[in-house]
């Protein structure tokens, strides 16, 4: 029996090495996986120069291939990430994923669905109830502001804080302590970059219940593959 081909669309680099540990336990060995990058063309100082972030609000947060952690703003990164998955629907995958939680547009195809993250992941705390008070972590400070908007926008009381699943800078378990004070039912790490292995960490810090976007996510990939 032939196995259905999974793309995976990264708003960084392809490969995303950081990805692949738990995809083998969230997926097992019977999914085909490809992956494409919407930065893949660039290397990170080109990013920088010809995509500046200075000045704007709309910033997402992603990893290049060597694993250095790379920042644009959704407005530039819309065109980037369109060539990206339209190059992953040209080669006839059963399955496209666009790793990111996100704004971004929802993409479209008449017969391969394209799975959105943010979709997802809203619908599923939805799902739980909006009388959850919910505390988010987003990889960068910066993007708390329109983290904590679009979660009120749902209905949901909510905290915000950040730390980066790319850097080793300390931040993340920081926040995580700063969780512990903080009156939440479950700390959700809001970017396909956290893995479930940090989440178990971050966990163990707040003494709160923890929930990563691939959990989320992959679960609901294996069901849409029956895989």
């Amino acid at each position: 029996m032939t196995q259905p081909i999974l793309a995976i669309v990264t708003i960084g680099q392809a490969p995303r090495s950081d990805l692949h540990e738990d995809l083998a336990h969230l997926l097992g060995d019977s999914v085909t996986m490809r992956e494409y990058g919407a930065l893949d063309p660039f290397t990170l100082e080109d990013v920088n120069q010809h995509y500046p972030i200075e000045g704007k609000t709309d910033l997402l947060v992603s990893r290049m291939r060597d694993g250095r952690q790379v920042t644009i703003s959704e407005q530039d990164l819309e065109p980037l990430l369109a060539q990206a998955v339209e190059k992953a629907l040209s080669e006839a995958p059963n399955l496209v994923v666009v790793l990111c939680t996100g704004d971004l547009p929802q993409f479209s195809h008449p017969t391969i669905r394209v799975l959105s993250p943010k979709r997802i992941v809203e619908h599923f705390f939805l799902g739980l109830g909006t009388d959850a008070k919910l505390l988010v972590m987003s990889p960068a400070r910066e993007q708390m502001v329109n983290t904590k908007a679009r979660w009120l926008n749902n209905g949901f009381s909510v905290q915000c804080l950040y730390g980066s699943p790319y850097l080793s800078d300390g931040q993340r378990q920081k926040a995580a302590l700063e969780a512990v004070k903080l009156d939440g039912d479950m700390l959700y790490l809001d970017c396909m970059g956290y893995s479930v292995a940090q989440g178990t960490e971050l966990a163990k810090l707040s003494g709160k219940s923890v929930l990563t976007p691939r959990q989320i996510i992959f679960n609901t990939v294996k069901l849409a593959l029956n895989a």
